[in-house]
């Protein structure tokens, strides 16, 4: 599980807000981390020098914790710029400067100032001061806490850095003795080791010895870079660290790759010990080597490469001291002399001995030249260095690289290695910042370094944070910082990355904007000395002139302890320390809601940025979902839902496969009762066949899916609830030759062979029926979609329903289909007497359509005009008879009237 920790912003009442306040770029730190118990980093506040960028506006911090003012070397101004960090504790986020002292009020004849370092009892602070021309002797000079100066020291050429003995009894000052540019003049280089003893005061002669580098002292295999510089001259003293009882310093040479041990009471080195080379060809020890392959290619290569670490701490752990180096890595490169070639440049001088790596044999070595070894793209863009022993041939038999892009423990009694990150470093950049791999410091850059020295580890300083310790390694190039648990000297763990840097774009300078870029001095403040009572980080950064103060603390927790959702279930189950799920809801389902509970009650919840009582709107398909968790320390926890919203209707452009379209659609991702639509391309042919595997057909099915497979001429749409699910399916839909069949010229369309078939069985008849559209040339009223019986060998009439130039009718069985003229197809046809047929001389299909019912009616209405027509010609015999019995009837009716009314007379006259 990877944890990120973003934004820390610097206002701490920011993140305890439910709608935090998004700051400027600058003002963010983000935090990488493996465990959810990592060191927690919170940006507390930032001094800006105002030097412009890459102009080291600030280098080296020294912090007085009886005061909390901090002391900063400004190489921009030339000033020792004096800044107050108290109100750090009060929440300010910007660290105020108190007080800058120029260069020139040093009293001293000074070029720049190099470091800074404070006795313990805060009684005076030290600066080094190398001479306007560097190869000259320069100066220490001492000042009170508030800037006055109270005396100075003359050293040797170019002291480069100031440290002070635990017991604070002596100053130590590492003299580089830089050569001139033109390599005229190579001064020695030393350690200056100055008596304060007795305190410092105003106008003090302070006594001072100077450790030089013998012969005697130097150990066989400490690489001499200048061939014709003594080793006095060529070792340049580049840091110092002294161990817990002030006994012994340790002294890096970095040019040299080697570490001196010096005996502080006698002023004298004890050894000088080569660290040795780090083989790339083992498989911990990996390295991006060109910056010219456009890709990050992280692997074993056939290099040696000098440690030369830059910055240097020791720590003591379990009763054991141990040295602890950042593996930067630099050459001699003066317009007198320069040791730094490109490899593609030695490529006549290599005779690559496999004796020297542990990771090849000669024929893989040999192989390795012959596929192009020393080309852009592999190891020809790698800066090497031709100070290095060559063979009997006079050839270099290894390729020798610079620095060991690591941070090292070194056991300080045998100044023998323990460990080493190997290629940690880089591969943990290429997993979070890979766009911005191998960054430049002065512009966002991808790989550019890879080819030179990576991203540099410059810095390395240890210190305790709530009972453990920590080693912290500034990155140089890449801008963060490195963070180890030391529980283990032997072997180190990572515990996370952070930095302030904000990459604006590739190929884009680094500006203000960009936040803290290049880390080169760390200092670090344990609880006991800080303003807040926590532990602080500061770390000055050279190409962005800034110093930012990060607290240092117990990781806060940052998981859920709940996660729903209003619609579908998450899978797997939730569990806090499950931190991605699928999701899958139906169509209609637009828009979602989460509910989210956190394990702590300072923490705090965002969903895709947003707050989480907003609902969100899902598209159709996969929609990924972010839930962040905010603790109280800025650590966050993301969990992500993968929400899959099913489509209604999918189109598909089917591709040809094995001589049968294929379809690739995920069946999966449509919603019960969805329309797939499948379309054949326009190069189809005159065959067109379409297949279904198995379990294709049975989502079909249990999805109640339709299917509509369009032609450009033909349209099929079917359900397969008239399938099984037991075998593939496929369709096929041919074009047939209209003159083989009769009546095939009143054809409005094709003439279509359409048949589904399963396994081996062809499957006629449907429980569900299927549609048909055929696309007409025009709109035609009288066009009727019939299908061939082949047993009568005549068409049916099936019927349809017009839609501007497409007709359209359901059928329940598959075999011959067309779209005829009906008008035309009776014309065409009459009865034995000359007269039409009653039904056009077509028999009915089984299925009618609307249509069909309106023929029905016709051909009734044109029975009764025919029944009407006979009845003027001749009547029935029934009729006749029927007649014959009514006249009969109505002449006795009248017969038996007349007597009724010859009786009345004849009583009317016998009456009178």
């Amino acid at each position: 599980m990877m944890k990120k920790f973003a934004i820390a912003i610097l206002f701490i009442s920011f993140l305890l807000s439910v709608n935090p306040i998004m700051t400027a770029a600058s003002s963010e730190v983000t935090y990488y981390s493996e465990s959810e118990d990592s060191l927690a980093v919170k940006l507390l506040g930032r001094y800006t020098s105002g030097a412009p960028i890459d102009e080291g506006g600030t280098e080296i911090v020294a912090y007085d914790p009886n005061t909390y003012l901090a002391y900063s070397v400004n190489g921009y101004e030339k000033t020792l710029d004096i800044i107050d960090l108290s109100g750090l504790a009060d929440g300010q986020t910007e660290i105020e400067l108190e007080k800058r002292i120029q260069l020139n009020d040093f009293g001293v004849d000074a070029g720049d100032l190099t470091s800074v370092t404070i006795a313990p009892d805060s009684s005076f602070i030290a600066v080094s001061v190398p001479a306007a021309n560097k190869v000259e002797n320069g100066h220490v000079v001492f000042m009170s806490t508030e800037g006055d100066v109270l005396t100075t020291v003359e050293v040797g050429a170019l002291p480069d850095m100031v440290t002070i003995t635990p017991d604070g009894n002596h100053v130590l000052v590492a003299n580089e003795g830089e050569p001139s540019e033109d390599y005229s003049v190579n001064p020695e280089g030393s350690v200056s080791i100055i008596d304060v003893s007795s305190g410092v005061n105003e106008g003090d002669h302070l006594t001072v010895k100077t450790a030089t580098f013998s012969d005697e002292i130097i150990e066989e295999d400490v690489r001499k870079v200048h061939p014709d510089s003594t080793y006095a001259e060529d070792l340049e003293p580049e840091y110092i660290v002294v161990d817990g009882t002030s006994q012994f310093g340790y002294v890096v040479l970095q040019e040299a790759n080697a570490i001196a041990k010096l005996d502080i009471q006698t002023g004298e080195f004890l050894t000088v010990k080569s660290l040795g080379y780090k083989d790339f060809s083992l498989p911990e020890n990996k390295l991006d080597a060109s910056d010219k392959d456009d890709e990050i290619n992280i692997r074993n290569w056939p290099v040696l490469s000098l440690y030369q670490p830059d910055g240097m701490d020791i720590v003591e752990i379990n009763g054991k001291n141990y040295l602890l180096t950042a593996n930067e890595g630099d050459a001699q490169d003066w317009d007198g002399f320069s040791e730094e070639k490109r490899v593609k440049k030695l490529v006549d001088d290599y005779q690559l001995n496999a004796d020297l790596f542990q990771g090849y044999n000669q024929e893989e070595l040999d192989k390795m030249v012959e596929e192009g070894l020393f080309d852009d793209e592999q190891l020809g863009r790698l800066k090497t260095s031709t100070s290095h022993p060559t063979n009997a041939d006079g050839k270099y038999e290894a390729i020798y690289g610079y620095g060991g892009r690591s941070f090292s423990v070194w056991d300080a009694e045998t100044l023998e290695l323990v460990y080493d990150s190997g290629s940690e470093f880089e591969e943990l950049i290429a997993e979070i910042e890979p766009e911005y791999f191998n960054s430049n410091n002065d512009e966002d850059t991808f790989e550019t370094r890879s080819d030179d020295k990576g991203i540099e580890p410059e810095s390395v300083i240890s210190g305790e944070v709530y009972g453990k310790t920590y080693a912290f390694t500034g990155l140089e190039r890449q801008g963060g910082i490195m963070v180890y648990d030391m529980s283990n000297p032997t072997s180190p763990s990572f515990d996370s990355y952070f930095t302030s840097r904000v990459f604006q774009g590739l190929d884009l300078d680094v500006t203000p904007a960009s936040g803290d870029v290049a880390p080169e001095g760390l200092t670090f403040i344990q609880a006991d000395d800080s303003p807040t009572e926590k532990p602080i980080l500061l770390a000055a950064h050279e190409v962005s002139g800034t110093i930012a103060a990060y607290e240092l603390g117990q990781s806060s927790n940052s998981l859920l302890s709940e996660l729903m959702v209003d619609a579908g279930e998450l899978n797997p189950s939730f569990s806090p320390e499950q931190m991605e799920y699928q999701l899958e809801v139906p169509n209609e389902v637009d828009e979602i809601q989460l509910s989210a509970m956190t394990q702590s009650d300072d923490a705090y919840v965002l969903v895709n940025g947003e707050d989480p009582a907003e609902s969100i709107t899902l598209a159709e398909g996969n929609n990924e979902i972010n839930v962040e968790v905010i603790a109280e320390d800025g650590s966050i926890s993301t969990y992500t839902l993968f929400v899959k919203r099913l489509f209604a209707t999918v189109s598909e452009q089917l591709q040809l496969s094995d001589n049968s379209f294929i379809v690739e659609t995920d069946i999966a991702n449509l919603d019960e009762q969805a329309r797939l639509n499948l379309v054949f391309p326009e190069d189809h042919g005159e065959v067109s066949d379409i297949s279904f595997t198995k379990e294709q057909l049975q989502q079909l099915k249990d999805k109640d899916i339709t299917v509509t497979i369009e032609r450009e001429d033909i349209i099929v749409t079917f359900n397969a609830g008239s399938f099984t699910d037991e075998a593939p399916l496929s369709l096929l839909i041919e074009t047939l030759d209209q003159a083989k069949f009769e009546d095939g010229e009143h054809a409005l369309t094709d003439i279509y062979q359409l048949e589904f078939t399963q396994g081996d069985q062809v499957v006629s008849n449907f429980d569900v029926p299927v549609t048909l559209s055929f696309q007409l040339a025009e709109t035609n009223e009288a066009a009727s979609v019939y299908h061939w019986n082949e047993e009568d060998k005549e068409w049916g009439q099936v019927g349809g329903t017009l839609h501007d130039n497409w007709i359209s009718a359901e059928t329940d069985h598959f075999s011959i289909f067309t779209v005829l003229d009906s008008t035309a197809l009776a014309e065409g046809e009459e009865d034995p007497n000359g007269s039409e047929n009653v039904s056009n001389g077509q028999k009915e299909d089984n299925n009618p359509s609307t249509s069909d019912e309106e023929n029905q009616e016709d051909q009734e209405q044109s029975t009764s005009s025919s029944k009407e027509e006979k009845s003027n010609n001749k009547l029935p015999d029934t009729a006749t008879n029927m007649y014959t019995f009514l006249l009969i009837g109505g002449c006795l009716l009248l017969i038996g009237m007349a007597i009724v009314v010859i009786r009345q007379q004849k009583r009317k006259i016998s009456n009178d």
